[in-house]
């Protein structure tokens, strides 16, 4: 049995060209390929605006900005984040205090803020911007979403320095599915708000290369994250009858006041909506909970279930999952996307489920949920390598699909794996260089093609010529010793090396990577 779709909608989200970090479906066997546009979607939907930044009467002194201090060992930056949140308004008013260790290697001349919500006109507004203690930046600059911060002194190797900002977020409205070219999870609908990449961060620093910030792309992310320990405090400016926050990590709420406390997360995020229901299932440690609209209350169950079966899988073949919880937020914009400690995954899913895991809301889910390992837990540059982290989670949808297969055999004609591979890969018949950067193609599909579904391919050739002992046994060690790290493409390499056995990995690579 092939699945059964509400055909005028599936042809409206499968026409739509895509960003994400997961990709759709065709829907059955009989089905032509589905149209794809061939427009690049524009970025963000307005034009970044210089911010101002705040006068003052004094400038930073060498004694300002040198109240870095040698801390052995070298933590991760700590970002303090205190809110006041208005729903009804769509506006926070944020205090904000970023401790910040130089782990590069390298002695840096300026510090560079990434401040995504510079992409939407008015959405941002800089109202003070200091160095712990109080004394005004006043010479900071801003170039597109980037806040760069000259220092009066470079910042040597394993010192640390603090800045204090306050500034104002007013969201922007997001267009529904049918009017958006691509997933826009910042801001707010009718149903709920979404804070994604909604706070200043400074970026990844390599010696030799600079700040890791890129230009944005027309499909594909560009966003590239360290390791950080987040404390945010939201505190309402009104009680909302039924408002529910989900977070990257648990909530602890006191009155008005919900706290959370992420450590070592790449990216924060949170949404809030009166009308979520919620959904619990624990896997080991770890509580899922799933937060979805009232009017899909077996999908929602469907998200948890598809959830805890991929988080114990995974559990198994990559080690330990390391957060206490896991939220899975039900979602007014396009496709799946991943944070630490919680991913959304879009109303389209909900609504097309039929109560089989024969669909979009199955294996996006196990695809988000490898996002955890592939993204949040081994970090990549996203831009310039997205294979490292999208193939690697399209992948892991097969294994997903192995095992449930394994563990409850299907009844249809068609076993889920090979439903999964021809619908999901095979059916595209894609092509293209694995390793490309998200700036290398002129479609949509192109790059989907090339990085998802033959990056798909590629680890499949590579299980089938290791062997699935040594493949899983490189799998779980590649993801176990660049836990906590950026890997790159040599790293994934030069350990495939220990593992690989045979006399034809060049060849194979060049097969899949080269143009």
């Amino acid at each position: 049995m092939f699945l059964r779709r509400s055909l005028p909608l599936l042809l409206l989200l499968i026409s739509l060209a895509l960003s994400a970090c997961a990709l759709y479906l065709p829907t059955s066997a009989a089905a032509t390929q589905p149209a794809l546009s061939m427009t690049p979607p524009t970025v963000e939907p307005a034009t970044p605006v210089p911010v101002a930044v705040p006068s003052a009467t004094s400038s930073p002194t060498a004694n300002a900005a040198a109240t870095a201090i040698a801390v052995p060992p070298l933590p991760n930056t700590q970002y303090n984040l205190q809110v006041q949140f208005d729903y009804s308004a769509h506006s926070l008013q944020v205090n904000e205090t970023i401790h910040y260790t130089n782990q590069s290697g390298a002695a840096l001349p300026d510090l560079l803020l990434v401040v995504r919500p510079l992409r939407w006109e008015g959405s941002f507004s800089l109202t003070s911007l200091a160095w712990e203690g109080g004394e005004p930046i006043t010479d900071a600059e801003t170039v597109d979403y980037l806040l760069r911060i000259p220092l009066p002194q470079a910042l040597e190797a394993g010192r640390q320095i603090s800045l204090q900002l306050s500034y104002e977020l007013h969201l922007p409205y997001i267009l529904p599915p049918e009017l958006a070219p691509r997933p826009l999870p910042y801001g707010y609908t009718e149903r709920q708000t979404n804070l994604v990449d909604w706070y200043p961060y400074l970026p990844p620093y390599r010696p030799g290369e600079g700040w890791l910030a890129h230009e944005p792309g027309y499909f594909g992310e560009y966003l590239v994250y360290d390791l950080a320990d987040y404390q945010v405090q939201i505190t309402l400016a009104e009680a909302v009858p039924g408002l529910v926050l989900a977070g990257s990590a648990p909530a602890i709420q006191e009155g008005l006041v919900i706290t959370f406390d992420l450590p070592a997360g790449r990216a924060f995020a949170w949404s809030a909506s009166p009308q979520y229901q919620v959904l619990t299932q624990s896997v080991g440690e770890t509580v899922i909970s799933s937060y979805y609209f009232p009017y899909h209350p077996a999908a929602g169950q469907a998200a948890l279930d598809a959830t805890a079966q991929a988080l114990s899988l995974y559990n198994e073949l990559l080690g330990p999952y390391p957060r206490p919880s896991l939220s899975v937020v039900e979602a007014d914009f396009l496709d799946g996307m991943e944070y630490s400690g919680l991913y959304f995954l879009s109303r389209g899913f909900y609504d097309l489920y039929d109560g089989t895991p024969r669909g979009y809301l199955t294996a996006i889910a196990a695809h988000e949920t490898a996002h955890q390992w592939w993204f949040d837990q081994v970090g990549n540059d996203q831009a310039l390598e997205p294979w490292l982290d999208e193939a690697l989670c399209t992948y892991m949808e097969r294994l997903f699909y192995e095992r449930m297969e394994a563990e409850t055999p299907s009844t249809e004609q068609q076993p889920l794996v090979d439903w999964w591979w021809y619908f999901r890969v095979n059916f595209y018949e894609p092509t293209g260089p694995v390793g490309s950067t998200i700036y290398d193609f002129g479609s949509f599909r192109a790059y989907r093609d090339a990085v998802y579904l033959h990056g798909a391919q590629f680890l499949e050739a590579l299980r089938l010529n290791m062997g699935d002992e040594a493949f899983f046994a490189f799998l779980h060690d590649y993801a176990t010793q660049m836990s906590g790290h950026q890997a790159t493409g040599e790293d994934f390499f030069t350990l495939l090396e220990e593992y690989y056995t045979g006399d034809n990995l060049d060849a194979l690579r060049d097969a899949y990577f080269s143009p």
